[in-house]
C-alpha cells in the first residue's frame, strides 16, 4: 500500500471509513471477483446507479494508482484485480490510524502565542 495521504470518514462502515463510497463499492467488487473490467463493474454495480463508463474508468484507475489494484491490458480494454484482500486492507488502514493517533497524542504541544 502507497504511504500517500487517504480519506477516513468515521461515519461510515468498513472499507467506506477509508475510500469514497464509489471507490469502496468497486474494491468490494474486485474482493469478490477474480477481475473486473470497465463492463462488468458497470454490469455488477447496476442501471440504476447512474454511474458513467468514464467515471468508473477513472475510479479503478485511480484505486490502480494507490496500488490496491493491478491493472492489465486485455485486448482494447484493462482487467483489474485487487492486490489485497479485504482484511488485510482494513488491518492496514486500522494499524495507519492507530499509529497516528499514538504519535500525535505522544507529541507535546508547541509553545505558540
Amino acid at each position: 500500500m502507497s504511504a500517500e495521504k487517504f480519506y477516513f470518514d468515521v461515519h461510515w462502515i468498513g472499507p467506506t471509513v477509508f475510500l469514497g463510497p464509489s471507490e469502496a463499492r468497486l474494491m468490494e467488487l474486485a474482493w469478490t471477483q477474480p477481475s473486473v473490467t470497465v463492463k462488468s463493474a458497470l454490469y455488477h454495480l447496476g442501471e440504476t446507479s447512474g454511474t458513467a463508463y468514464t467515471t468508473v474508468s477513472t475510479l479503478l484507475t485511480r484505486l490502480a494508482d494507490k496500488g490496491l489494484l493491478s491493472r492489465h491490458k486485455e485486448g482494447r480494454s484493462f482487467s483489474y484485480r485487487a492486490t489485497v484482500d479485504r482484511e488485510e486492507f482494513l488491518r492496514t488502514r486500522v494499524a495507519e490510524v492507530k499509529e497516528c493517533l499514538q504519535r500525535n497524542f505522544h507529541t507535546p504541544k508547541s509553545s505558540g502565542a
